[in-house]
C-alpha cells in the first residue's frame, strides 16, 4: 500500500476540500476555522488560479480558482466537514464538486499515483470556485499578508518548489499590493516568522 492509500485509509472524514490559497497554511486554518487535520499535497486539473476574488467586505482581493480545461494548480487536501465556519470563510466562493480523476499526487518514490480509485470513490472533493471575478485595483488591494499565509503553507508542506508551483500556477500577479506585514489587514494571517518572510520575498523577486 503507498503513501496516499495509507493516508486515505485513516480518513473519517468523508468531505475533503482542496484548499489553494489561505487554507494552505496549517497555523492559519487551525486558529481561524478549527481545522485540525492534515492535508496532502495535491495537483488539480482543470482550474486556473488567479486573483480575482473580491472580497467587498474585507475590501481587499484574493486568489480564486476558475475553470480552465487547460490550466491546474498546487493544492492540500484537507480532511472537513463543510461547517458553518468554513462557509463563512468561503463566503465569496462557491463549493464546486471536483472528480478524483482530476487529482494527482507526487509520491516520494517520484512516481504520480492513477491507481486509488476504489479508495477515492469513499470521498466527495471540493473546490472553492469564486463566485465572480474581478481583477485587484486600488480599491481592492492585494495584500501582503495574505500572499505570506498562501506561500508559507506551501514552504510547510513542500518546501521551496512547492511556493515556486503557486507563483507559477498563479495568473494576474501584476496587481495593487499593500504591505500590511506590521500591521495585517488580512484578518487570517498566519503567523509568519523572519526567515519565512525572507525566503518568500526571495521566491517573489524571482517572478
Amino acid at each position: 500500500m503507498n503513501e496516499i492509500a495509507k493516508w486515505l485509509s485513516t480518513q473519517t472524514e468523508k468531505h475533503m476540500v482542496l484548499g489553494y490559497g489561505s487554507l494552505l497554511s496549517k497555523d492559519s486554518r487551525e486558529r481561524y476555522s478549527n481545522i485540525f487535520t492534515k492535508g496532502i499535497p495535491v495537483t488539480v486539473s482543470g482550474f486556473e488560479r488567479a486573483w480575482v476574488t473580491r472580497s467587498i467586505h474585507e475590501q481587499q482581493t484574493y486568489v480564486g480558482a476558475v475553470a480552465n480545461a487547460h490550466s491546474q494548480l498546487n493544492a492540500q487536501l484537507i480532511p472537513t466537514q463543510i461547517n458553518p465556519a468554513l462557509q463563512e470563510r468561503e463566503k465569496d466562493y462557491r463549493f464546486v464538486e471536483v472528480s478524483p480523476k482530476s487529482l494527482s499526487f507526487q509520491l516520494h518514490q517520484g512516481e504520480v499515483t492513477d491507481a486509488l480509485n476504489e479508495r477515492f470513490s469513499q470521498f466527495t472533493f471540493w473546490i472553492c470556485e469564486t463566485l465572480a471575478c474581478e481583477p485587484a485595483s486600488e480599491a481592492f488591494p492585494v495584500n501582503q499578508t495574505y500572499i505570506d499565509t498562501c506561500m508559507a503553507g506551501c514552504l510547510e508542506h513542500g518546501g521551496i518548489k512547492e511556493a515556486e508551483r503557486f507563483v507559477m500556477h498563479t495568473s494576474l500577479w501584476e496587481h495593487p499590493r499593500v504591505n500590511d506585514r506590521t500591521q495585517p489587514k488580512y484578518p487570517r494571517a498566519a503567523k509568519v516568522n523572519n526567515e519565512t518572510i525572507e525566503r518568500i520575498d526571495r521566491i517573489l523577486a524571482k517572478r
